[in-house]
């Protein structure tokens, strides 16, 4: 059973994590077969990172560690479940994992990652004076989230993230026919906290083989009130 996460990047950002020599390393063309949305994907990176407003960082990590071993969504995952889901997506490929991002626009779990600053929340970018990279990413992302579903075929998709990020799944087409998605989409400063039990109990039931129970828990999709 293939599982597919699609997450958020977080505004904190943690590269002290080093990837070891001989541990799996994902490129894009793992994920997307058409080399003209790779191809675009790695242009549209570039010409946000040579931004000297985007701060790219020297040191390299897995982009999972990069955001949930800072990111306030991720909290929980962080202390209760760590190692145990880093050495699923290390060992095993039934767990894809993505993260939407402002200046990756997505990247896989276990693809190299670098600390940056930029955001597809036009006021964050405003007031940290950091890229707003909506317009760039904003025609293509929803064309490669459907290459990557297509792609892996995921008995299930989990969807977690605010409105500025879930707003690029809206757009795909495998959203229209969404038997098969969940979404938790947040609101507002405190999204990341009421995220964070969901993304652990989902990650959870995962691991234990007790993902039914997840499901009938949250038959649809759900928005924070």
């Amino acid at each position: 059973m293939k599982i597919l996460i699609i997450g958020s990047c977080s505004a904190r950002k943690d590269d002290s994590v080093p990837i070891l020599e001989g541990f799996r390393i994902v490129q894009p063309s793992y994920y997307l077969d058409d080399e003209n949305l790779i191809m675009r994907l790695n242009s549209i990176r570039e010409l946000i990172f040579q931004s000297p407003r985007a701060s790219i960082g020297s040191k390299t990590t897995y982009a999972f560690d990069l955001y949930v071993k800072a990111g306030n969504a991720y909290r929980e995952l962080r202390e209760k479940n760590y190692y145990r889901l880093k050495s699923a997506l290390l060992l095993s490929n039934t767990i894809e994992w993505f993260f939407l991002s402002g200046g990756y626009g997505i990247i896989h779990a276990l693809e190299v990652a670098r600390k940056y600053q930029a955001t597809f929340n036009k006021n964050i970018a405003y007031q940290n004076n950091i890229p707003y990279t909506t317009n760039l990413w904003g025609n293509m992302l929803p064309s490669i989230l459907d290459a990557i579903i297509s792609k892996f075929d995921p008995q299930w998709v989990y969807v977690f993230g605010s409105r500025d990020y879930t707003y690029f799944v809206k757009q795909t087409n495998a959203w229209k026919d969404r038997s098969n998605i969940k979404m938790f989409e947040s609101t507002g400063s405190a999204g990341p906290f009421w995220l964070s039990p969901i993304i652990n109990e989902c990650m959870e039931s995962i691991l234990d083989n007790r993902l039914e129970t997840f499901n009938n828990k949250y038959p649809g999709s759900l928005k924070q009130r």
